[in-house]
C-alpha cells in the first residue's frame, strides 16, 4: 500500500521493500500490482515457529521419567510438561498479562480476554486439569495458523496475545530465570542473534504443501474453546523472503541494483551482529544501522560487488565535480578545485563509480569571476583550463577613494587577479585590453579637511564675533531712547538668530551623517524664524499700540509678544517632528553612472523619500515673510522712531534675492560640490550680515547723533541755568528725551486733527498723565484732546 498512490502511499511512500513475507501478504499485494512489482527474492529464507528455552529442553531430557520439550507429542501426552507451562501461573503474572491494551478483542479468532484456547484444553479443564500457555504476538501475524496446528494436534493450550515486545521480554526473562516457556517467533530476527543458542525450535509435524493449503486463516469459528474448521496440522513452511519495488524506480539505477540484491541467511545474521555491536559499544551512536551496513560493506566486497553493473567511462561533466572556494569572504580570488564525484575510499585521487576516459583530475586554477557566474557558465570557464582567455574590461576593476583635501576622489584601476610577480599584468588572461590610467573626479560634499572649509570657518567665526559684539552693545545701550523704541529684546533675539544661520553655513560641510542631515534644516529654519519672527513681532507690537481702531490704553508686555512669537517656533517644531518621525533625511548612498569614466560611483547625500516636508517648511517661512511685509506696510506711516518698514522690506529683499540665487544653483546648475558649498555658505553669511546691518547700523548712527545732541543740549541748559535760576531744569531735560509726533495714519479726519502720540521710557522722567509710554514692561497709549 505504501508503494502506491492510494492510502498511505500518498503521505509515506516506500519505493523499495527488501523483506516481504508473501505467505501472509500476497493477497493484499496483488491489489497494487499496477503500481508495484516483485523484484525477486532477497536471498535468505524465513519461517515462523514455536520456541522454548534450550535449558528447558536439556532439563526435560535428564528428568525421570524424561520428557522432551523440543517435540510436539510430549505436549499432548505428558502431564508433567503441561503443568510446568500452566496458564494459571502465566495469568497470575501482572507483568505480562493482561497486556497494557487489548490486542485480540473478544470474539476475534476465538479470543476472550486476549486469549483463545483449543478444544483439547476445554476438555482437559472439564476434567479439572490445567492447560499449558503459548505466548503469541498479534492475531494478524500468520493468522490463525499455529492456533489451528496446535488444536488439530490435540494439544491442550491457551494462546495469549501480549505483543512483539511482550513476547521478547517474557521469553528473555524465562530464559534468564530458568523458567519453562513456549512462545511464537520467527527467523531471521535480531532476537535470535542476540540470544544465540538460548532457544530451540519445537518440532511440529513436518511441513507438507498440500496440508499447508488447508489453512483458512480463521479460528474460533465455533466459539471460545470450540472446535476449529481450519484443517492445517503441519509446521510452518520455510519460504524465501521476496522483494517488492514501486514501478516508478523500475528503470532507474536504484531499481536495477535492487533487483540484483541478494543476501544469504549467514550474511544477514552477520549484518545483524554488526548492528548489535554498534549499538552496544556506543550508546550515543547516531545511526547504528548505517554503522553496521558500512562495516559489513567493507568486509563483504565479494557479495555486494555482484549487485553492480559494469562501470561507465569517466567524463568531466558526469563524474568530476568542481568546488569553488573564496565565495564566503571579501576576496576577489576564487579557486576552482576538482574532485571525483564518488572517490575511491582507499585513494581519493581515483574514481569509484567509473573507469577509463578522464583518468586524472584537472589542476586547480584561479579566477576573479563571481561565484554566481562560475555556477552559471560552466562551459565557458571549462575551456580556460587549457588556454587563458583574452583580457577585456571584465578582468579589471576600479576603486574610488574618499574625498581628499582638494574635494577630489581618485579612481584607480587594477587587475582583479594580478600576477604575483607583477601587478601590472593579469594572472588570468593574456593580451587584449590594458589597464586604464588613474583619473580624479569631484567629491559630492565639501570635506572638512579642505582649505576652503577652513576659510569659511574663519569667515563664520568673524561674523559670530561681530554678532556677539553687537549683542553686548545693544544690551549696554538698552536704556537709550532709540534702542528702547526699537524694542531691544527683539534686537537681541534677532542677533541670536544670526548664530543659527552662521552655524548652518558650517554644518553644510563634511560627509553626511545622521546628525548633520538632521541639524542642517533645523539650523536654517531656526535662524530664519528667530530673525524674521523678531522683526514681525516688533512690527506687530507697534501696530497694536498705534493703529488700533479704539484709542484706549493698551499694554503689550514682553511675555505676551513672546507667546505670539512661540507660534512660529511651534509650527517649525510640528513640521520637524512629523518629518523626522515619518521620513528622516538619512544619509543615503546612491550608485550613479559616472560622467568622467565608464562605470558607476557611489554618492552619499541626505535624502528623504518625499519633498512634502521641505515644501511645508518653505510654505511656513513664506507665510512668516509675507506677514512681516504686510505688517511693515501697515505701520509705514507711524513715526520713524518706532517703525522700521524700510529696513524690514530691505531684509525681505535680501532673503528673496538670496533664495533666487541659491535655488537655481541647487537644482539647475551643475557645479562642483565644494564650489556650491562655498557659494551657499557665503550667501547664508552675507545675507545674515546684510540683515543685521539693515536693522542695526541706522540705529547706531541715530544713537550717535542723539548722544551728540544730548551733550549739546545739556551744555546749553547748564549755561541758561547759570543765567536764570528761575527756569526749572528738570522739565527741559525731560522734554529733550521725549518725542512727540503727529499721527498721520489714514483715519477719520476728526482723529487726524485731534490725536497725538507722545512716547517716553517707563523708567525715565515723567510728564503729564496724558502722555504715551513705551518701555520694558509694555507700551501704552492714551487719548489726548486739545
Amino acid at each position: 500500500m505504501r508503494m502506491s498512490s492510494a492510502r498511505t502511499g500518498i503521505c509515506s511512500p516506500t519505493h523499495l521493500n527488501p523483506e516481504t513475507w508473501t505467505s501472509s501478504s500476497m493477497a493484499k499485494l496483488r491489489v497494487y500490482f499496477n503500481e508495484s512489482y516483485p523484484a525477486g527474492g532477497v536471498g535468505y529464507f524465513g519461517g515462523t515457529g514455536l520456541y522454548t528455552t534450550h535449558q528447558f529442553a536439556l532439563e526435560g531430557a535428564s528428568a525421570t521419567p524424561p520428557y522432551y520439550p523440543g517435540f510436539w507429542m510430549d505436549y499432548k501426552l505428558t502431564d508433567t510438561l503441561i503443568n510446568k507451562l500452566s496458564v494459571v501461573r502465566f495469568k497470575a503474572n501482572p507483568k505480562y498479562y493482561p497486556p497494557p491494551k487489548t490486542i485480540c478483542a473478544d470474539n476475534q479468532l476465538g479470543c476472550k480476554d486476549d486469549c483463545s484456547k483449543s478444544e483439547a484444553c476445554t476438555k482437559r479443564e472439564s476434567e479439572g486439569k490445567e492447560c499449558l500457555v503459548i505466548a503469541m504476538m498479534y492475531p494478524e501475524y500468520d493468522k490463525a495458523y499455529f492456533q489451528a496446528v496446535v488444536s488439530n494436534l490435540g494439544i491442550a493450550a491457551y494462546f495469549c496475545f501480549i505483543g512483539y515486545d511482550g513476547v521478547d521480554a517474557y521469553a528473555t526473562e524465562a530464559e534468564s530465570t530458568d523458567k519453562p516457556v513456549i512462545f511464537i517467533h520467527w527467523e531471521p530476527d535480531l532476537f535470535h542473534v542476540k540470544n544465540k543458542g538460548k532457544f530451540d525450535r519445537i518440532f511440529l509435524p513436518r511441513t507438507d504443501p498440500e496440508r499447508v493449503k488447508l489453512a483458512t486463516g480463521d479460528y474460533g469459528e465455533h466459539g471460545y474453546g470450540g472446535k476449529t474448521d481450519n484443517g492445517v496440522d503441519v509446521d510452518y513452511p520455510s519460504q524465501m523472503v521476496a522483494k517488492f519495488a514501486a514501478s516508478v524506480v523500475k528503470d532507474f539505477p536504484a531499481g536495477a541494483l535492487f533487483s540484483q540484491l541478494t543476501i544469504s541467511n549467514l550474511e544477514l545474521n552477520n549484518l545483524m551482529s554488526e548492528y548489535i555491536d554498534a549499538s552496544a559499544n556506543d550508546p550515543d551512536e547516531w545511526s547504528p544501522y548505517f554503522h553496521a551496513a558500512c562495516n559489513w560493506a567493507k568486509t563483504n566486497y565479494d557479495t555486494w560487488s555482484e549487485w553492480m553493473d559494469r562501470l561507465p567511462v569517466c567524463t568531466l561533466e558526469t563524474h568530476i565535480v568542481s568546488q569553488v572556494t573564496g565565495c564566503g569572504n571579501d576576496s576577489s580570488r576564487r579557486e576552482i578545485r576538482f574532485s571525483w564525484k564518488s572517490p575511491n575510499p582507499g585513494n581519493t585521487s581515483l574514481p569509484y563509480e567509473c573507469d577509463g576516459g578522464v583518468s586524472s583530475l584537472p589542476a586547480t586554477f584561479a579566477t576573479s569571476r563571481s561565484c554566481d557566474w562560475i555556477f552559471d557558465n560552466h562551459r565557458i570557464w571549462s575551456g580556460w583550463m587549457d588556454e587563458k582567455p583574452e583580457c577585456d574590461l571584465s578582468f579589471y576593476d576600479y576603486n574610488v577613494s574618499d574625498c581628499d583635501s582638494d574635494a577630489l576622489r581618485t579612481v584607480q584601476y587594477f587587475w582583479k587577479l594580478p600576477q604575483e610577480s607583477n601587478s601590472d599584468y593579469s594572472g588570468e588572461c593574456e593580451g587584449g585590453d590594458k589597464l586604464p590610467k588613474t583619473i580624479q573626479i569631484d567629491c559630492e560634499y565639501m570635506p572638512t579637511s579642505s582649505p576652503s572649509f577652513a576659510g569659511m570657518i574663519v569667515f563664520a567665526a568673524i561674523v559670530a564675533v561681530l554678532l556677539a559684539v553687537a549683542i553686548v552693545v545693544v544690551f549696554k545701550q538698552r536704556n537709550a531712547p532709540i534702542i528702547r523704541r526699537s524694542q531691544y529684546e527683539m534686537l537681541l533675539l534677532m542677533l541670536f538668530g544670526g548664530f543659527f544661520t552662521t552655524g548652518a553655513a558650517i554644518a553644510y560641510a563634511g560627509r553626511p551623517t545622521k546628525f548633520l542631515c538632521g541639524v542642517r534644516p533645523v539650523l536654517i529654519c531656526m535662524g530664519f524664524t528667530t530673525i524674521f519672527g523678531s522683526l514681525v513681532i516688533k512690527s506687530l507690537r507697534v501696530y497694536r499700540v498705534f493703529l488700533r481702531s479704539a484709542m484706549k490704553r493698551v499694554k503689550v508686555t514682553l511675555f505676551r509678544i513672546l507667546k505670539i512669537l512661540s507660534i512660529f517656533y511651534i509650527g517649525d517644531i510640528i513640521i520637524f517632528i512629523a518629518w523626522f518621525g515619518a521620513d528622516f533625511p538619512e544619509p543615503t548612498i546612491t550608485t550613479k553612472d559616472a560622467t568622467e569614466f565608464r562605470g558607476t560611483v557611489d554618492r552619499i547625500s541626505c535624502s528623504s523619500s518625499s519633498f512634502i516636508f521641505t515644501a511645508l517648511l518653505i510654505f511656513w517661512k513664506a507665510i512668516l515673510l509675507m506677514l512681516g511685509l504686510y505688517l511693515s506696510f501697515l505701520i509705514r506711516n507711524v513715526s520713524v522712531e518706532f517703525q522700521e518698514s524700510p529696513w524690514i522690506f530691505g531684509s525681505v529683499v535680501v532673503v528673496v534675492v538670496g533664495c533666487l540665487v541659491v535655488m537655481p544653483m541647487s537644482y539647475l546648475v551643475d557645479m562642483r560640490a565644494s564650489t556650491y558649498y562655498v557659494f551657499l555658505a557665503c550667501v547664508l553669511i552675507i545675507c545674515t550680515i546684510l540683515i543685521m546691518c539693515l536693522m542695526l547700523v541706522p540705529k547706531m548712527f541715530r544713537l550717535k547723533e542723539e548722544t551728540s545732541s544730548s551733550a549739546s543740549s545739556t551744555s546749553m541748559a547748564n549755561s541758561a541755568k547759570s543765567r536764570n535760576s528761575l527756569v526749572p531744569a528738570k522739565p527741559i531735560a525731560s522734554n529733550l528725551t521725549n518725542l512727540t509726533e503727529t499721527d498721520d495714519v489714514p483715519r477719520d479726519e476728526a482723529r487726524k486733527s485731534s490725536q497725538k502720540y507722545q512716547v517716553k521710557p517707563l523708567g525715565g522722567n515723567t510728564t503729564n498723565n496724558s502722555n504715551s509710554v513705551m518701555g520694558d514692561e509694555g507700551v501704552s497709549t492714551t487719548d489726548q484732546r486739545n
